[in-house]
């Protein structure tokens, strides 16, 4: 009897160790998995920077998007963003809906990173009062991962603007505003019946802001809205706010 026991036990464990070694195998594939495609994604966003000539934008003495390059390849193209010492450096698009680009890149193959793309809502991208733009906070630290930042004054201090690049203008982007808000959150407003109206909506983010700044905005103004996900509670979007000034050519 104490031996068919030991038999048994035997079994027992040797069962227990093979779903053990299978479940890590399976968790080392599906982590592989993720890593190769944080890694495809990279590959393929590094490509679309050569395509555009944004490698280094930091060190052109001018900001140069080759447009004409980009929309050959996707004509969904409106904009080119970049945050300085930062990985944000982007093509910006806007598709039928808003989850085509949820999950596609600019070359509109699937993957994770997804793109950072316009509320197909928005009619009028950068020229009406608020646009809004949506991009996916990675793990691997890339996309609008860094927006998390803007809650720390050290970085803002360190990051006061972005550059937004448009095939008709270029623009700075003063960071003035960082909420966090539901994802269905009546904030998401792309439609102002009056300047009244845009006035009520500038006062609520100046009352709901987790960054206080000296920046001026008004109704007159342009504004942007860079939402992504953050994790406070369920469904929560972190949003910066920034306003749109136009920059001189030199």
């Amino acid at each position: 009897m104490k031996t068919k026991n030991r038999k048994r036990g035997g079994a027992a464990y040797l069962v227990i160790i093979v779903i053990l070694l299978a479940v890590i195998a399976f968790s080392l594939y599906k982590i592989g998995g993720i890593l190769y495609e944080y890694h495809k994604g990279t590959v393929e966003y590094e490509r679309t920077q050569k395509l555009a000539g944004t490698e280094d934008l930091s060190r052109e003495s001018s900001y140069k998007v080759d447009f004409a390059a980009l929309k050959k390849e996707n004509a969904d193209i409106r904009a080119w963003i970049y945050s300085e010492n930062t990985v944000i450096n982007y093509p910006v698009v806007q598709g039928e809906d808003n989850q085509f680009y949820l999950y596609r890149m600019f070359n509109k193959e699937w993957n994770g990173k997804g793109s950072i793309f316009i509320d197909y809502r928005c009619a009028h991208p950068f020229s009406d009062f608020n646009t809004i733009l949506y991009g996916h906070r990675m793990k691997d630290g890339s996309m609008f991962c860094s927006l998390a930042e803007y809650r720390e004054k050290e970085y803002y201090e360190a990051h006061r603007r972005m550059l937004l690049i448009t095939p008709e203008a270029e623009y700075e982007l003063l960071i003035f505003g960082v909420l966090t808000i539901d994802a269905d959150s009546d904030m998401y407003q792309f439609s102002f019946a009056d300047q009244e109206e845009k006035e009520d909506y500038l006062d609520r983010i100046r009352e709901n802001s987790e960054l206080d700044t000296e920046v001026s905005v008004t109704a007159e103004d342009r504004i942007v809205m860079l939402s992504t996900c953050t994790y406070e509670f369920e469904d929560a979007r972190l949003v910066v706010y920034g306003k749109l000034v136009e920059t001189e050519e030199e």
